[in-house]
């Protein structure tokens, strides 16, 4: 089989923490050819076939992790078996056209995640459709109304920009705080943006569970605990990674939004739980399967690339 991955700068994955890492050593374990390309090559051309320019990619042991062999290529995307986004958010424009031409790729050929599912599942919007496992929340980009909500809750609330990513755009609001309008201000570009609003969830300080579904079955977790200074668990901004396990309502979440990602073409997903709540799903390019493979000794990269050959033998 022959893999491409739509990667940002190879220069710039963490060998010992990337899941696309992980990805590629196990794609070449089994035999498999690798190729990477950047999401800026991509474009389309003799009737609608899209292309990129691409690179074999090998992966070696140590610092130096990776090599590439030759210059890059012009090919198109059906000459491979399998294409991965793994472009690392934030989604914008280029990543939503970019979508746009991977649903052009021949069925043959197969694209995880479902380029259609990463253009429809926002990842902090698609938890909406969820609303029983879902903590009390608003969409909004009235000032007025995100005040009357915080109000509503008790004094205490999450805002977040609908498309950040890595815990950027976080704050974390309390009635009295006299930055309280500033803040809203700034989120919300003085009311030119949506965000959302959640119920601050005090469990949050014991820890933010990423929980990783194949097939929207759940194959591990790992429990990122925020710095004592932070309200935010995310790796990026400092939170720490501990081993846990997933509670009866944690499976319970796992089972209702399990087989609509699946029906998506979700083959890959990270859920966020908080308590008892789950705040988002992420499908861009989800990561924590390191964190867990290192506490748990599993290998959930076995797990995601045996669905994905399932899915080509279908």
């Amino acid at each position: 089989m022959r893999h491409l991955f739509i990667i940002d700068p190879i220069e710039r994955l963490q060998v010992d923490a990337d899941t696309t890492v992980a990805f590629m050593r196990e794609a070449e374990t089994r035999g498999h050819e690798v190729f990477t390309c950047q999401i800026d090559t991509l474009g389309a051309r003799d009737g609608g076939r899209p292309y990129a320019a691409v690179v074999r990619t090998r992966t070696i042991e140590g610092p130096a992790w990776y090599a590439l062999e030759g210059e890059q290529t012009a090919s198109f995307l059906d000459a491979f078996d399998v294409v991965w986004m793994r472009k690392d958010p934030p989604f914008d424009m280029r990543f939503f056209y970019a979508t746009h031409l991977l649903s052009l790729v021949e069925p043959s050929t197969l694209v995880v995640n479902d380029p259609s599912a990463l253009r429809d599942a926002n990842e902090k919007l698609i938890a909406l459709r969820f609303p029983e496992v879902c903590p009390p929340t608003l969409v909004s980009g009235r000032i007025a109304e995100l005040l009357e909500f915080q109000a509503s809750l008790g004094g205490e609330m999450i805002v977040k920009p609908l498309d950040g990513a890595g815990g950027e755009g976080i704050f974390h609001l309390s009635s009295g705080d006299r930055n309280t309008n500033a803040i809203l201000e700034a989120v919300t570009q003085a009311e030119g943006r949506v965000i959302m609003a959640q119920m601050y969830i005090p469990e949050i300080r014991q820890g933010d569970k990423r929980v990783i579904l194949v097939e929207g079955v759940a194959k591990g977790a790992v429990l990122r605990v925020p710095h004592e200074s932070e309200a935010r668990a995310n790796f990026h901004v400092g939170g720490t990674a501990h081993q846990t396990t997933l509670s009866p309502r944690d499976l319970e979440i796992c089972n209702t939004v399990g087989p609509t990602l699946r029906e998506m073409g979700i083959v890959f997903a990270g859920l966020d739980i908080i308590g008892d709540w789950m705040t988002e799903i992420n499908v861009t390019s989800p990561t924590g399967i390191r964190e867990i493979c290192d506490l748990d000794g599993v290998r959930i990269e076995v797990d995601v690339l045996d669905a994905v050959q399932a899915r080509l033998a279908l």
